[in-house]
């Protein structure tokens, strides 16, 4: 991926950290290579991205035999984060944030965050 995207996504992710609560973000492929990260240093990004790609696969896989159209999000509760993973197309965006903070809020500003994704990427 050419650098100025890359940088432009960077861009977003550091947007979205402006959502209460969020205290990190990443993009990864959907094969669990790291496209970017804002993460907290002590956080392995790469092993961070490989993790929540697997579990997006798990879950596209699993949900496969229901009549749907696929998944919106996955939010996982840690215990004392939540984990909140988002795809779209060839990409997946993921959030770590605060627990006990307003999930609702951070999921639209992820919806927001994954259209500007497209309009980078997809033009």
């Amino acid at each position: 991926m050419e650098p100025i995207i890359i940088d432009r996504l960077n861009e977003e992710l550091r947007k979205l950290e402006f959502t209460g609560g969020i205290i990190g973000t990443a993009l990864v492929k959907k094969n669990g290579l790291l496209i970017t990260s804002r993460l907290p240093r002590d956080i392995d990004e790469r092993k961070f991205g490989a993790m929540a790609a697997t579990i997006q696969g798990a879950f596209e896989t699993a949900v496969k035999y229901f009549d749907n159209e696929g998944i919106n999000h996955i939010t996982i509760e840690l215990e004392d984060y939540q984990l909140i993973i988002m795809g779209l197309e060839k990409i997946i965006l993921i959030s770590l944030m605060e627990l006990n903070k307003n999930l609702g809020i951070a999921l639209i500003e992820m919806e927001q965050t994954i259209n500007k994704f497209k309009n980078i990427l997809y033009k």
